[in-house]
């Protein structure tokens, strides 16, 4: 039996119930939390943390919900001050449209360069465009603490090839149930000789009057004394 003694993390499973998604992801211990990585998620999903239509890079949106000032590769991005990718597409098109008329007096790396650009905005564009508004939010369901969780991840991420969702906004998310994502992570473990030296940890989301209730709102706790409704809060 392999002993792994370093590179300890967690392979996350986050489930959307509204949405019927799931997302499996890793953080390595001493970086990221999974509640962190959790909570960036769901400014993802709420549009709090959304695209800018010229340089696609994520930014918390400011009080007017638009993307505020910033700066990419020493200069300001034309992107600050507008509404982001989530909520319209005006800005992004008329940008790609000026970058493809600006490909005809290039040449070389610099033409190679631009047309490169063009393709991911155009990418982009495609995708926020067949987007739906976004429904429910993510919960953690399933934590699996292991050693070489991005080796764990990314075999999961293999097995679950066939249910992942291509329209998602961001990565690892899969159109599956809990039940199927799970046993990829299990399988991935047992492949790579890991399943008797990890720890497998389940959240529940149950409420019940017989657990309490919450100081904050009055809702029933779980078993656990956790509110999932102010859990879930998030700043307006």
């Amino acid at each position: 039996m392999v002993v792994f003694s370093n590179n300890q993390g967690a392979v996350y499973i986050f489930e959307n119930p509204k949405a019927e998604r799931v997302k499996v992801g890793m953080t390595n211990f001493g970086t990221v939390s999974v509640d962190d990585r959790l909570r960036d998620v769901n400014d993802k999903w709420l549009g709090m943390k959304a695209t800018c239509q010229i340089c696609g890079g994520r930014r918390l949106i400011n009080n007017r919900g638009v993307i505020p000032k910033h700066v990419v590769s020493g200069k300001e991005c034309p992107g600050g001050g507008l509404l982001p990718l989530e909520r319209e597409v005006t800005a992004a098109v008329l940008h790609l449209d000026n970058m493809k008329k600006s490909m005809i007096e290039l040449s070389g790396s610099e033409k190679g360069s631009i047309t490169r650009i063009a393709k991911n905005l155009e990418k982009r564009i495609e995708l926020y465009r067949k987007h739906d508004r976004p429904v429910g939010m993510w919960q953690i369901s399933t934590v699996f603490y292991t050693a070489y969780a991005e080796q764990v991840e990314s075999l999961s991420h293999e097995i679950l090839a066939n249910h992942l969702d291509k329209l998602a906004l961001f990565g690892e998310v899969f159109s599956c149930t809990v039940a199927v994502a799970t046993e990829a992570v299990e399988a991935a473990l047992n492949q790579l000789g890991l399943q008797h030296s990890s720890r497998k940890e389940v959240k529940s989301y149950i409420t019940s009057e017989k657990y309490g209730e919450c100081t904050i709102c009055g809702n029933h706790l779980t078993k656990t004394g956790s509110c999932p409704k102010c859990m879930q809060r998030y700043r307006v």
